[in-house]
C-alpha cells in the first residue's frame, strides 16, 4: 500500500510541476515527504555512481554493495516518486495545458484550495508553535511575496515575448541550410554553471520557482536561447551546476532540519503560505501575440460563472486535502 501511496504522491508532484507558480517542493512538503526526499538526496555521493558499476563484476560483493547503496539513498522510494512524477508529466501535460488555457481561474482555484488547507500538514510536524515560530512564518511568507513583487507584470510580458521570438529562432535553426556554431566562452560557461546551482537550489524550496530565480539573475533567456540553438557547452555547464547545486543544497537543508528543525519548518511553512499569493487565481491579463499573460492579482469586480466555478474548484481542492488529513490521522491512531 505504501508503494502505491508514494507513486500517487509522485503524480501530485508531477502535476504541480506542470502548473506555473505551483512548486513541486510545496507539494512534497504538504504531502509529508519533504524531509525524506531531502535526506535521500543528501545521501547521494560518489559511491552511488560507483555502485551500479560493481554489478558488472557479476559477483556477490558487487550485488551487496549495490543493494547497500540503494538502501542508503532510499532508491526505491525515489524511484516510486520519480515514476509517478514522470507519468503525470507525460500523461497529463496536454490535459493541464488545456485546463490552463480554457479554465485558467478554476484550475488555479483548485490548487489554491489544495495548498491552503495543506499548510496544516507541515505546521503539525512542528513540535513548538510559539510566537517565535509564528514570526518566522510571517517573515518567510512576506519575503516570498516581496520577491514576487520584483517579478513585475512587465517582466512577465517580456518573458513571453522573448519566448515567442526564440521559438521563431529555433525554427530557423532547424533549417537544413543553417550552420550551428557553439563558440566557447569560458566566462559565460562559468556564469551558467553558477546560475544552474542557484536555480536548482531555489527549486528545492517550497513556493519558489527555479525559472523565476533564473529570471531575476538574468539567465532565463540565455537558457532558452541555448536550448533553441542547441548550445551544448552552455547547456552542459548549466546542467552540471544543477546537479552539484542539488546535492550541496540538500546537505544544507538536511543540516538545518537536524539542528534547527522547528525554525526551518516554520520558514518552509511561510514559503507555502507566501506561494498562495503566486497562485491566486484572479489576475489581470495582457495579450502578447497569440498568448494570454496573467499579470497582477486582483479582486473580481463582479461575481459571474467563472468566479463561481473558481470558488467551487477551490472548495473541492480544500475538501480533498481535508479528507486525506482525516484519513491519515485515523490510520495513525489505529494499532
Amino acid at each position: 500500500m505504501s508503494h502505491i501511496k508514494d507513486f500517487l504522491k509522485g503524480i501530485v508532484i508531477g502535476v504541480a510541476n506542470i502548473i506555473p507558480g505551483v512548486s513541486g517542493g510545496t507539494m512534497a512538503l504538504v504531502l509529508g515527504i519533504y524531509e525524506r526526499l531531502i535526506e535521500a538526496i543528501n545521501n547521494i555521493s560518489f559511491e552511488t555512481v560507483k555502485a551500479p558499476l560493481g554489478l558488472l563484476r557479476f559477483n556477490r560483493a558487487g550485488r551487496e554493495a549495490f543493494i547497500s547503496e540503494a538502501k542508503k539513498i532510499d532508491a526505491w522510494f525515489l524511484a516510486r516518486i520519480g515514476a509517478g512524477a514522470v507519468v503525470a508529466i507525460i500523461a497529463l501535460a496536454k490535459v493541464m495545458t488545456f485546463l490552463l488555457t480554457t479554465w485558467h481561474d478554476p484550475t488555479y482555484g483548485f490548487f489554491f484550495g489544495l495548498v491552503l488547507v495543506s499548510t496544516a500538514v507541515p505546521w503539525m510536524l512542528m513540535k513548538k508553535k510559539g510566537i517565535g515560530a509564528i514570526m518566522i512564518v510571517v517573515f518567510s511568507a512576506a519575503l516570498l511575496i516581496g520577491i514576487n513583487h520584483f517579478f513585475s507584470g512587465e517582466k512577465l510580458v517580456e518573458k513571453t515575448r522573448v519566448k515567442q521570438e526564440l521559438a521563431l529562432e529555433k525554427e530557423k535553426m532547424s533549417s537544413p541550410d543553417t550552420v550551428l556554431t557553439n563558440d566557447f566562452d569560458a566566462k559565460k560557461i562559468l556564469i551558467m554553471f553558477i546560475m544552474g546551482a542557484l536555480a536548482i537550489s531555489a527549486m528545492i524550496l517550497p513556493g519558489i520557482s527555479g525559472s523565476f530565480i533564473l529570471l531575476i539573475m538574468g539567465g532565463y533567456f540565455d537558457v532558452l536561447r541555448a536550448i533553441a540553438v542547441r548550445d551544448i557547452p552552455v547547456l552542459g555547464s548549466f546542467a552540471l551546476g544543477c546537479g552539484i547545486g542539488l546535492i550541496l543544497f540538500s546537505r544544507l537543508l538536511e543540516l538545518l532540519l537536524q539542528k534547527w528543525h522547528n525554525g526551518t519548518m516554520a520558514f518552509l511553512v511561510g514559503l507555502v503560505l507566501g506561494s498562495l499569493w503566486v497562485i491566486w487565481p484572479f489576475k489581470t491579463t495582457v495579450q502578447v501575440g497569440s498568448e494570454t499573460v496573467y499579470v497582477n492579482n486582483q479582486i473580481p469586480a463582479a461575481f459571474g460563472t467563472n468566479e463561481l466555478y473558481t470558488v467551487a474548484a477551490c472548495a473541492v481542492g480544500a475538501a480533498i486535502v481535508f479528507l486525506l488529513i482525516l484519513v491519515e490521522r485515523k490510520q495513525n491512531r489505529e494499532p
